[in-house]
């Protein structure tokens, strides 16, 4: 058994974190707290300047209170200068961005920049953490990138220990961690970095490789289990049943688990699509197919245009319609919304002439084609439909009667199941969902099971004409 001494009682270590984003501004705090001395660089002069005024660029419960209380204590620093960034730092954690490129490749220049100028700001030796998301093998290239620049006699470890942070619950993830991943070729190097963390959760010690191989095949896992929710919700309409009791009895099973395990319009936010590509172009560039992988990929995109499909059939169309959307995060408790798959229904329902408003709590994307409102119930007003894409507590108390009175047409489109269907119904709505085959199939089913078994009766029993259901 691998024996961690884990600090920093008694033992604080001088760290430098680049990159103040989610994954970086939240170790960066979250590794003060423990007691360590963290420089947080930030090469955003306007970022920077926030953080330095007391302020933070995103949105995190408990992060701000966390930042505070670290930055008042003096054990959290930010800067915008690499030498004093640098200062005292032995362990460096690389938290910048790997954005996808069209064809799904990471673009690792960020990486790149970062790990020279960390290297070459001192001619100590140092520990390189890669925490931002990175395809297997990019351990190797850094290692060439920082021997390039490196001082003479200069050694550079570079470590992979991938994040696992959810946004909203980022800071009770770093706390409580199902796991630590750490992925080193020298034992002692991943021992030092497995010692920043408190005790508690399992340490999983491995090659390089296969660290930076755990966080896209975990994120390709979860796309997998959302996609195939989506997928049985599919058939679920057809056959004229509710989904969500089925996805319940199969996620009661310890096997399988529920989390994740829910329909709606797919997945979306700045890891699983993000790493779900990542993943399949690593399989390509080593010559090895993922098809499940791939179709995960392809159902996500599917189940946001089924929710549009099926407005369009619930509406009569969607030209000079008017939909109000509530939801623009990916997901709720954040404001991000990146990839997220309510932004995409908003796009897809202007592609197809409807006139459309939207609402979020937190969310105010830039480039998005509707006005945004700032009241729930003003993107009611005059409407055709109104379409729920993310799952904010707040949409499920909401009043349908003041809706309905404001509304032109009572229809509602519930695509993540947050509402109270039957406070609706009883309001005069017609409710749509995901998965929701009773009230809302607009598929014919041929019960073939039926058809079968009458098949195999004899001819002499006069059998009847396969039953044919409208949901």
């Amino acid at each position: 058994m691998t024996t961690i001494a884990h600090g920093p009682a008694g033992n604080p270590t001088n760290l430098c974190v680049v990159g103040a984003g989610y994954v970086g501004l939240t170790a960066a705090a979250c590794f003060a707290d423990l007691g360590h001395r963290v420089r947080c660089l930030e090469a955003s002069p306007a970022r920077l300047g926030l953080l330095q005024r007391g302020g933070i660029p995103i949105v995190e419960p408990g992060l701000d209170d966390l930042v505070a209380r670290s930055v008042e204590e003096g054990r959290l620093v930010f800067t915008g200068d690499v030498d004093e960034a640098m200062r005292d730092a032995s362990i460096v954690f690389l938290c910048v961005g790997t954005p996808p490129r069209p064809d799904g490749t990471p673009d690792l220049g960020q990486l790149e920049r970062a790990a020279r100028d960390v290297v070459t700001a001192t001619g100590r030796d140092l520990v390189l953490v890669t925490k931002s998301t990175v395809p297997p093998g990019t351990g190797e290239a850094l290692e060439i990138l920082c021997a390039e620049v490196a001082a003479l006699g200069q050694r550079v470890d570079v470590v992979s220990n991938p994040e696992f942070l959810r946004e909203s619950r980022a800071v009770e993830d770093f706390f409580r961690p199902d796991r630590i991943v750490v992925g080193a070729e020298d034992p002692d190097a991943g021992r030092r970095v497995a010692a920043l963390y408190e005790p508690g959760p399992p340490v999983v010690l491995s090659d390089r490789r296969g660290a930076e191989l755990v966080k896209y095949a975990s994120n390709a896992f979860l796309a997998v289990k959302i996609s195939f929710a989506n997928e049985i919700a599919g058939l679920c309409e057809r056959l004229g049943t509710d989904a969500g009791p089925v996805l319940r009895g199969v996620g009661l099973d310890n096997r399988i688990g529920a989390q994740f395990l829910s329909q709606g319009p797919g997945y979306g936010g700045s890891c699983l699509p993000k790493d779900l590509s990542g993943l399949l172009a690593v399989g390509e560039a080593v010559g090895y197919t993922a098809p499940l992988a791939a179709a995960a990929e392809e159902i996500n995109a599917r189940a946001r245009v089924s929710v549009v499909d099926k407005l369009e059939t619930a509406l009569g169309g969607l030209a000079g319609a008017r939909v109000g959307v509530l939801g623009l995060a990916f997901k709720p408790g954040t404001d991000d919304t990146r990839d997220s798959p309510a932004v995409d229904l908003v796009r897809l329902l202007v592609e197809r002439g409807a006139e459309v408003r939207v609402q979020d709590p937190l969310a105010a994307p830039l480039a998005l084609p509707a006005p945004r409102v700032d009241r729930a119930l003003d993107v009611a007003a005059g409407a055709d439909a109104l379409v729920v894409a993310t799952g904010w507590s707040d949409y499920a108390a909401l009043d349908p009667a003041l809706f309905g009175d404001a509304m032109a047409r009572r229809v509602v489109l519930d695509a993540v199941n947050v509402l109270p269907a039957d406070r609706w119904r009883d309001a005069g709505f017609v409710v749509y969902g995901v998965g929701r085959g009773a009230p809302t199939s607009f598929h014919p089913v041929v019960w073939a099971p039926i058809e079968w078994a009458l098949r195999s009766r004899p001819a002499a029993d006069h059998l009847p004409e396969p039953v044919l259901a409208n949901g």
